[in-house]
């Protein structure tokens, strides 16, 4: 009798311990949330982390307040969100570098594939090449011609090793065949700022993050990155039909959460996400900026990163890229 008592008491103790575990999920989120972008201020992370942020606070009636951590490609902020409380509370801005080439540092302090959980992936858009004024090619195929008779003398900027212009740019010196010089930067806005002041020629930059200094004349559009032409800059041919026949090349942006957070909240995350991206007070600002939501389901987005993580390793071994480039 003692011991059926006493079962039962463990029993109803778990099953106690249970409800309360998953009413504080439900309950959530009951104060501020940290949305930590990895990446400086102005760039596309931090534009559309703040846009994210903003309809988040106002669908929760909670601040959430948007931490900017650069460093390492996104790495210093992801490490610090992979490493913290997993109880919805600190949430990060994953990116194409974060999640799928990670790889090329391989002295990382963690695992992204196994710290973290994509909860949304937030939206893709095309990198735009642009170089400086003085750059003497209006077009790409000039660029090109530039880039072929002064192999090593053009130099990039990226907003770090294994950043998506950094990527984006790598994959057009292979299957282009040119030399350019990589200068690696602590987030896009040095790099871009560099760009326009002359210390270096070119950047393949994020389209929501370059749109204004396009259209303010600071740097010129050469081609954009993406499969066709986008509806915001439709006089910009793709780097495809300027002369590099089978290059595309797409970023994206997720929200992610430390492994191990209630799988209540993940879920919350990923619907209330994916009402956000595809609701229609945001359409302009989307089209706008040239992103296309996306969104989906939660094995969606884990099908989604473990295709382009096989792409992206597949380009980091054949390009023999390192952290150190």
């Amino acid at each position: 009798m003692y011991k059926r008592s006493m079962l039962l008491a463990l029993l109803a103790a778990a099953g106690l311990f249970s409800f309360g575990s998953a009413s504080a999920a439900e309950a959530w989120p009951t104060k501020p949330i940290r949305f930590v972008v990895p990446f400086t201020a102005g760039g596309a992370a931090d534009i559309l982390g703040r846009i994210v942020g903003q309809q988040l606070s106002l669908k929760y009636g909670q601040p959430v307040l948007v931490d900017n951590r650069p460093g390492a490609s996104g790495h210093v902020g992801a490490e610090q969100v992979a490493k913290s409380a997993p109880d919805g509370y600190t949430i990060v801005l994953g990116t194409t570098g974060v999640h799928a080439a990670y790889t090329m540092y391989p002295k990382l302090n963690y695992d992204p594939s196994k710290a973290l959980q994509v909860v949304s992936i937030i939206g893709e858009f095309p990198n735009l090449l642009v170089v400086n004024p003085a750059v003497p090619a209006q077009n790409m195929k000039e660029f090109l011609a530039l880039a072929k008779a002064k192999p090593g003398e053009l130099f990039f900027g990226s907003a770090g090793n294994g950043s998506s212009t950094h990527l984006s740019t790598e994959l057009l010196k292979q299957v282009a065949g040119i030399d350019l010089k990589h200068v690696p930067y602590r987030g896009s806005s040095a790099a871009m700022n560099d760009l326009m002041g002359g210390q270096i020629q070119l950047m393949v930059e994020n389209l929501p993050a370059v749109l204004p200094m396009v259209q303010s004349g600071r740097v010129r559009a050469l081609a954009i990155t993406s499969k066709t032409r986008s509806d915001v800059m439709p006089g910009i041919p793709t780097v495809a039909e300027s002369g590099v026949p089978g290059y595309q090349f797409t970023a994206w942006f997720t929200v992610a959460v430390p492994a191990g957070t209630p799988q209540s909240i993940a879920k919350k995350l990923n619907a209330d996400i994916d009402a956000i991206v595809h609701s229609p007070e945001l359409a302009a600002k989307w089209k706008e900026l040239g992103v296309n939501p996306i969104g989906g389901t939660l094995d969606a987005d884990t099908a989604f990163i473990s295709s382009e993580k096989k792409k992206f390793t597949a380009l980091i071994q054949e390009a023999h890229l390192t952290a150190d480039d």
